[in-house]
């Protein structure tokens, strides 16, 4: 009478044998592809555009993770400055409300006018949750010197979050 169910036992056991056997290598796939995805590679300062992005995308990730207040007192930090990358912050009204340099910090919208006479301030505003770049002449604070700035401006949250680094004469 048992018979029966020690075949059905069997079988069934035979049966998860086989899908378990096919279920790893799967498994083992899905893992690796797991970890090369979570691996993504980290720009460096010779690849100033993308190390420019990662910097803003990193201090939104720092702003989402510590909050407005601890975001504008480590951007508004000299110790953030790494040559001539600087993280900022820019409000909805466009004032600048982390910079390293407090001169910055509190700066009028209608003030985004650089030594040439460019206006960039509607060119700022402008700025979408995709991102975008503008160019302006600004003061390189590792040279001291005036030079051609890259700015990569991102919105996200209300706020206006950018870097950028300086074109080499």
């Amino acid at each position: 009478m048992n018979v029966g169910y020690g075949r059905c036992a069997i079988a069934t056991f035979n049966t998860m044998e086989k899908i378990m056997n096919r279920s790893v290598p799967l498994f083992v796939i899905l893992v690796f592809a797991l970890l090369v995805a979570g691996c993504v590679a980290i720009p460096t300062k010779n690849e100033p555009a993308a190390y420019t992005q990662a910097l803003v995308q990193d201090a939104i990730r720092f702003y989402n993770q510590e909050g407005l207040q601890a975001a504008i007192d480590h951007y508004s930090s000299p110790e953030i400055v790494d040559g001539p990358w600087y993280p900022f912050i820019i409000d909805e009204d466009g004032y600048t409300i982390a910079h390293f340099n407090p001169a910055i910090r509190g700066r009028d919208p209608a003030l985004y006018v650089d030594s040439s006479g460019y206006f960039f301030g509607d060119e700022l505003m402008s700025t979408t949750e995709a991102g975008i770049w503008i160019s302006y002449l600004a003061l390189n604070p590792e040279t001291g010197t005036e030079m051609r700035k890259h700015t990569w401006l991102v919105r996200f949250d209300g706020l206006i979050f950018g870097s950028g680094w300086y074109e080499k004469e």
